[in-house]
């Protein structure tokens, strides 16, 4: 993990994690956003207007602003004193960020990415700022997770904001949208129990060569992947309890036996499982 105060990119460098800072962003007006997998910034100075998915923000000092690595974004009309903070995460962090939280929020910030300041928020967020930089300073045994759960505060706390927002009753969203968050929000309910993408699809009625047409689209991603990753966060909290054993991990989520969840773990994350067991204890 890293802190940076200057001019910055807002992609991550080396292996990192995770990145914060504050300054000014260093690409020129109205060019194309580089991005990490997830993006956090609020403003400290100054303003700028933001192109995000073809949609125009006028972003001014505490207004904030979530973005993703596909998200079309670029910057326009910023003044001269403009800074923001920001927060950069790959996918692996992100992943474990989103783990429990609702899906109507992930659906909220998909359409509605920038967030006014008010009152509540002013105070929120420098509270919520202060804390983020006084754990990153600090070398914490469990620094990862207190970050993790750092961030996913906030984003509970955002998830008042998508109350009453149902997909069901938005007429701006396609069938094919629809579908695909559908599909998302069966991945939470069954996933424990089944990783295949015919499942699914079944559900949905719809075909697998469909339904991996919808998540590419837009998640960026094949339905199996959505899946394992989702299966693996599973695993991941249940190896947090060091009394259960591999074969009651491998019973829970419906793996033949201990050895292939150890190869099915180690293929998607590079780790063991004991090891990953003997890393977060």
């Amino acid at each position: 993990m890293d802190k940076t105060e200057t001019k910055s990119t807002l992609r991550l460098t080396s292996d990192n994690e995770f990145q914060m800072g504050v300054g000014p962003l260093a690409e020129a007006d109205n060019q194309l956003l580089s991005l990490s997998y997830l993006v956090l910034l609020i403003c400290q100075t100054g303003s700028a207007e933001f192109d995000v998915n073809f949609r125009r923000y006028q972003m001014q000092k505490d207004d904030f602003l979530v973005l993703y690595d596909d998200s079309i974004a670029m910057v326009r009309n910023r003044s001269a004193n403009f800074s923001c903070s920001y927060y950069l995460i790959d996918r692996s962090m992100a992943a474990d960020i989103a783990y429990g939280l609702p899906n109507e929020l992930f659906l909220f910030l998909s359409r509605h990415p920038f967030f006014t300041a008010d009152s509540n928020t002013i105070s929120f967020l420098r509270l919520w700022e202060q804390m983020t930089a006084r754990l990153q300073e600090q070398v914490l045994q469990y620094q990862r997770t207190i970050l993790v759960n750092q961030f996913q505060n906030l984003f509970l706390w955002l998830s008042h904001k998508t109350a009453g927002f149902d997909i069901a009753e938005k007429n701006d969203y396609s069938r094919q949208e629809a579908l695909c968050w559908k599909f998302w929000e069966l991945i939470f309910l069954h996933c424990r129990q089944q990783r295949d993408v015919a499942f699914y699809a079944g559900l949905l009625n719809v075909t697998p060569y469909y339904l991996s047409q919808l998540t590419r689209r837009f998640f960026n991603d094949a339905p199996k992947t959505l899946i394992d990753r989702q299966v693996i966060l599973e695993i991941k909290k249940q190896l947090l309890q060091p009394k259960r054993s591999m074969q009651q991990i491998a019973d829970d989520l419906q793996f033949t036996d201990a050895s292939y969840l150890s190869k099915y773990f180690k293929r998607h994350t590079g780790i063991g499982l004991t090891d990953y067991r003997k890393m977060i204890s």
